[in-house]
C-alpha cells in the first residue's frame, strides 16, 4: 500500500451542506492537525453555519486527498465581479464567510505541509474555469508557516497574486506575557487609568475597589449570553447593531456553534459580574493551542466605566495561567477598533491578495489589473499634489497652518 506522502493526490470541489459523514471525520482531522489552526474553517463552524444560512449550497469547499486523508481545505463562495477581477469568481470574503468568519487561511495539513500547498495551488488552478478564473483570499496569515507556504506554491507555479490588503491585529502570544503580572505590558498611563476606571466601578458597584479582585465567571449556557445580547447596542436595529438575535436563525446557530465546540472542550464563555450585576460577556472557540475570541458585549448602563476595556484585560490575565495555550487571536480588524487593539500586547500580521488561476489571458488580465490601480493611485496623488500647490499660495491676509499644527 502506498504512503500518504507518495499515493496520488485527487481534488474535488464539493457543497459543505452535501458532505457525508466519512467527508466530516476527515475533515474533523485535518482541522485537529492544520499547521496553522483556524476555528472558522472547521467542520464544527461550517457545518451549522451551512445548515442555518446557506439555503441555495452556495458555501463550498475545494478539498485535496490522499489516500483517505484530506491534506488541505479551502472554502469559497462565487461573488460578483468588483475592481479586482472583471467577472464572477471565488473568494472566502462572499456574504457568508464575510459575516461569520476572521481568519482566511486554508487548513493545510502540518507534516505534510508542501504537499499540501502545492496540491491546494494545483487544484485551484485546474478548476480555474468553475472558479471564475480567479479567487480572492482575505486575511491569510502574513507571518506564519502556512500562509508563507501558500503564497509561496503560488509562486512556484506561477500564479500571479495580487496583493490588495493588510493589517496587523491585536493578539496575545502567552510566551511574550509576564504571568505574575499579565497587564503589565500595557503603557504605564493607560494600566493606571484603567485601575482608576476599575475602582470607581467597583465603588459604585459597592464591591472591592480593586482590579486585581475582579475576575471573570466561567458560564456553560449559552442561552446566558442571548439574553444578555438582547441588552446591549448589538441588537439595536435603529443602530444597525451586529447581533445574532437580529438575524434569522442566528441564535440557534450561535448555539449550535457553540455547543459543537463545547462537546470537544473547546469552547469557553466568561462574564464580568462584580457585586452580581453583569457588565461584559464574551465566548471564545479553541483550536489546538490557539484560542479565537468568537464574540463579546458590554452593558451600556456602565458604559461609563469601560466594561468592554477591563473585560477584555481580564480575558488575557485569566487565559495567560492556561499553560496549553500559545496564543489568542482578537479577531478584531484594527482601522475599525484600533483603541481595544492596543489592549493587547501582540501582533498578527494578516495579508488579502487575489490570485489568477487560468495561465492566459487570466495572468495578463490581472497583472493588467494592478498597472491600472496603480495609474489610479499615481494620478490621485499627482491631483492631492497640484491642490495643495494651488493651496500653497496664501491669499492675501491668510496665514497657513504649519503640517504639524494637527489640525
Amino acid at each position: 500500500m502506498p504512503t500518504l506522502d507518495s499515493s496520488p493526490l485527487t481534488v474535488r470541489l464539493a457543497a459543505v451542506a452535501t458532505l457525508e459523514a466519512d467527508d466530516l471525520a476527515r475533515w474533523n482531522d485535518l482541522a485537529e492537525h492544520a499547521v496553522e489552526p483556524n476555528v472558522f474553517y472547521g467542520p464544527d463552524f461550517l457545518v451549522p453555519t451551512a445548515a442555518h444560512f446557506d439555503t441555495g449550497r452556495t458555501l463550498r469547499l475545494v478539498i485535496v486527498e490522499a489516500d483517505g486523508s484530506w491534506l488541505a481545505v479551502m472554502p469559497y463562495e462565487m461573488v460578483p465581479a468588483n475592481r479586482r477581477w472583471p467577472h464572477r469568481h471565488a473568494s472566502n470574503d462572499g456574504p457568508i464567510l464575510n459575516q461569520f468568519t476572521s481568519f482566511g487561511l486554508p487548513l493545510l495539513r502540518e507534516h505534510d505541509l508542501r504537499r499540501s500547498v502545492t496540491g491546494l495551488v494545483r487544484a485551484l488552478r485546474r478548476f480555474s474555469h468553475e472558479l471564475g478564473g480567479s479567487i480572492e483570499m482575505a486575511f491569510v496569515s502574513g507571518d506564519g508557516p502556512g500562509g508563507a507556504a501558500l503564497q509561496q506554491a503560488f509562486a512556484d507555479q506561477g500564479a500571479r497574486l495580487h496583493v490588495w490588503g493588510g493589517d496587523e491585529r491585536a493578539a496575545v502570544r502567552f510566551a511574550e506575557v509576564d504571568a505574575p503580572e499579565p497587564l503589565g505590558y500595557l503603557p504605564r498611563s493607560r494600566a493606571k487609568a484603567v485601575r482608576r476606571r476599575a475602582r470607581r466601578l467597583t465603588e459604585a458597584l459597592g464591591a472591592p475597589a480593586d482590579l486585581d479582585a475582579l475576575s471573570l465567571d466561567p458560564l456553560d449556557d449559552p442561552a446566558a449570553f442571548l439574553a444578555f445580547e438582547l441588552e446591549t447596542w448589538k441588537a439595536d436595529p435603529d443602530r444597525d447593531g451586529p447581533g445574532f438575535s437580529r438575524l434569522r436563525q442566528g441564535p440557534e446557530w450561535f448555539s449550535d456553534v457553540f455547543a459543537a465546540h463545547a462537546a470537544k472542550g473547546r469552547a469557553t464563555l466568561v462574564a464580568l459580574r462584580p457585586a452580581g450585576e453583569t457588565l461584559y460577556m464574551a465566548a471564545f472557540l479553541r483550536s489546538g493551542s490557539t484560542l479565537f475570541a468568537w464574540y463579546d458585549e458590554y452593558s451600556e448602563s456602565w458604559a461609563q466605566y469601560a466594561p468592554g476595556v477591563l473585560g477584555r484585560l481580564l480575558t488575557v490575565r485569566r487565559f495567560a495561567a492556561d499553560t496549553d495555550l500559545d496564543l489568542l487571536d482578537s479577531c478584531m480588524h484594527p482601522s475599525l477598533y484600533p483603541d481595544q487593539n492596543e489592549l493587547y500586547p501582540s501582533r498578527l500580521r494578516t495579508v488579502s491578495f487575489t490570485a489568477a488561476l487560468g495561465r492566459w489571458p487570466g495572468q495578463l488580465l490581472l497583472r493588467e489589473i494592478v498597472a491600472l490601480g496603480h495609474g489610479r493611485r499615481a494620478l490621485a496623488r499627482r491631483v492631492r499634489a497640484a491642490r495643495g500647490s494651488r493651496g500653497d499660495r496664501a491669499r492675501p491676509g491668510e496665514v497657513r497652518q504649519g503640517a504639524g499644527s494637527g489640525s
